[in-house]
């Protein structure tokens, strides 16, 4: 059982209070790192094949407060971006030798610990073919050679821009993360959960045609969606009996107490709407502001209905996983009683068979534990739907 003593092992209190150091501790770190960025120098790496040329960037940009490092060739240039601290920055040749520009773009825009550096790439020509090759390798900035020098500062002054934009998303995902993660060790399972969850709703939002801004907010709504629990007590969180209607009351409180955490966080403002209605319900039962329908913001009926499946599709404590056909049939149920919109349910679960149709490598991994907040449905002896939640009360279990 948890809170054991003896044997060398931490009694609960100590365990609590490792994990509140842990969270502070992170916390602390990551406001400190996104400070200390703030009044660092821009750190700009010029990669180029020829030093000259290098040099002529590096003079041009001797005005600005930067740090200029150099990088010769492709495979120098995936080096220096990858040591730490990492450039701000990247200005390369589209055509730089050995691993070229482009291909270096590609490979640090598909890494997600280095897609957010912006990378002007330079070009020969300036023609419509070199720019289009330059957009889909994902660079943010382009310059043609000869470099004009009035250009390159504008050029620079948009890439200042970004940096900043930049610093402050990452700090706010690197505090969303940490305080996701700290609720899931709070509630004693896997922090896998708010990752797994995170990818089926962006994998659903790809199919209503969301754009990649609209991905991007979706997903740290999916991550954040149950931070409010980390003001929950554990005596509530941890009871395996009926929550009494004050303690259901208090745990009914996490959305806006997760909206409350997250306010602060400018990048982060989008998404409050997704953290504050992911358990409202389309009738209008659910909380914490009994929206209906419509009103109900649409990213946050996809985090609720994710959330459902990867629940079911899950071992719990109380039961084991549900299968694929069992997990969506139940979604349809709920969606008959009133839970979720009928027709977001259809999609789901459309997007869902075509996935298993493809392989389930496709999908997100579903092998971690979940919290226990999500209500699911299921069939009372009579046939009639009832809340999983009264359901497990009834046998001994929290599962709300």
């Amino acid at each position: 059982m948890r809170g054991e003593t003896g044997g060398g092992k931490k009694t609960r209190s100590q365990m609590e209070d490792s994990q509140d150091l842990q969270l502070s501790d992170g916390i602390a770190q990551t406001f400190s790192e996104a400070a200390s960025q703030a009044h660092q120098k821009m750190r700009i790496l010029v990669a180029d094949g020829n030093a000259t040329i290098r040099k002529l960037l590096r003079h041009s940009l001797a005005k600005e407060e930067y740090e200029i490092l150099e990088a010769s060739d492709g495979k120098q240039t995936l080096e220096v971006a990858m040591q730490r601290p990492e450039p701000h920055a990247i200005l390369i040749d589209a055509r730089i030798g050995g691993v070229d520009g482009l291909e270096v773009c590609r490979q640090l825009k598909s890494d997600m610990q280095y897609r957010t550096i912006p990378i002007i790439i330079m070009t020969n020509s300036g023609s419509n073919e070199d720019i289009a090759e330059a957009v889909e390798a994902g660079a943010d900035e382009f310059l043609s050679k000869p470099v004009n020098r009035g250009e390159l500062a504008v050029r620079m002054r948009s890439i200042t821009r970004m940096h900043q934009g930049n610093t402050e998303m990452i700090g706010a995902e690197s505090v969303a993360l940490s305080l996701a993660r700290a609720v899931a060790s709070k509630d004693g399972y896997s922090s896998g959960h708010v990752e797994q969850v995170a990818n089926y709703a962006v994998a659903f939002g790809k199919t209503l045609g969301m754009d990649s801004a609209e991905l991007k907010m979706l997903r740290y709504g999916a991550i954040l969606h149950n931070v409010g629990k980390i003001a929950i007590p554990d005596s509530i969180l941890e009871k395996t009996g009926p929550l009494t209607p004050r303690e259901r009351a208090l745990f009914h409180q996490h959305p806006r107490v997760g909206c409350d955490i997250c306010s602060p966080l400018k990048p982060l403002r989008p998404v409050l709407p997704i953290i504050r209605h992911h358990k409202e319900h389309f009738d209008g039962t659910g909380y914490p502001d009994g929206l209906r329908g419509s009103e109900i913001p649409l990213k946050a009926q996809i985090v609720g209905i994710v959330d459902v499946y990867s629940a079911l599709t899950n071992d719990r404590p109380f039961r084991r996983a549900k299968s694929h056909a069992e997990a969506t049939e139940i979604l349809r149920d709920r969606a008959r009683h009133g839970m979720h919109d009928p027709k977001l349910i259809e999609k789901f679960c459309d997007s869902i068979d075509e996935t298993m149709q493809v392989g389930r490598d496709t999908l997100p991994p579903v092998d971690v534990p979940l919290s226990l907040d999500i209500e699911t449905t299921t069939e009372s002896p009579a046939g009639a739907p009832v809340d999983v939640t009264a359901a497990h009360d009834a046998a001994g279990q929290n599962s709300v």
